[in-house]
């Protein structure tokens, strides 16, 4: 039985993964779902990169842990690749790129934190729910999505988006991949589109894509069994 690591999405924390890490317990594997510098509890660290995360989260994990990152967690999981390899047996990459920031997305992403930290995230929030999800949520997921995201401080949102906005791009990393690999994005993602998972997949070698019909960015939440199972049947080839 593997041990899992699920790295949970911006801006939410591990409870994102309560509904996956429970089909995982159950079919026997170890589970476990860190927090993120500033969210679930944990506290602020201020000026923290993709990169030192994965240093310290290297030093958690069971070396070839089935790793799982979903959108953020995905920037994670492909840093923690990059350094750590002996860290991962199998990978899942969700809704997620390995490409860096775009120069017009930095901007946009410095402005975001700037006023995350001026004007707190109720409006950020506002805009950034709808976006994250499908075109026609179910309403309790989208309560959920917005009580998970409203316990969060918006300062651990900024220094998130910063960390975000200056992750290294893996790009060249992704033909390198030996470990058994499953791409997973939802059909309606308009931020990181089905297209850009497409060509992931074809980058690395022996890859799976999976698209989730009717979800949108943030796809374990949005169908948590159809996630699971697709995870489970990955980690028991």
């Amino acid at each position: 039985m593997a041990t899992v690591v699920l790295l949970h999405p911006f801006p939410q924390d591990s409870s994102f993964w309560d509904e996956v890490a429970g089909a995982v317990r159950a079919a026997g594997h170890e589970v476990m779902t860190p927090d993120l510098p500033g969210f679930g509890g944990r506290g602020l660290e201020p000026g923290w990169t993709m990169a030192g995360e994965a240093d310290r989260l290297a030093g958690d994990i069971p070396a070839s842990s089935a790793v799982v990152g979903l959108s953020m967690g995905g920037y994670l999981a492909l840093a923690l690749l990059a350094a750590h390899p002996d860290r991962i047996g199998s990978l899942v990459l969700a809704d997620t790129r390995a490409a860096a920031e775009a120069p017009d997305g930095m901007a946009t992403r410095r402005t975001t934190a700037e006023t995350l930290r001026r004007d707190g995230s109720a409006a950020f929030l506002n805009g950034f729910v709808p976006r994250a999800l499908g075109p026609s949520p179910d309403p309790q997921v989208v309560a959920r999505l917005r009580a998970i995201a409203d316990r969060q401080p918006a300062e651990a949102m900024a220094d998130a988006t910063m960390a975000i906005a200056t992750r290294d791009d893996h790009t060249a990393l992704l033909p390198g991949i030996t470990v058994p690999t499953l791409l997973v994005v939802g059909e309606h993602d308009a931020v990181t589109t089905p297209a850009e998972h497409t060509e992931m997949a074809a980058a690395i070698p022996g890859a799976t894509l999976a698209i989730i019909g009717g979800a949108g960015h943030m796809t374990a939440l949005e169908q948590p069994a159809e996630f699971a199972d697709l995870l489970l049947a990955h980690i028991s080839a």
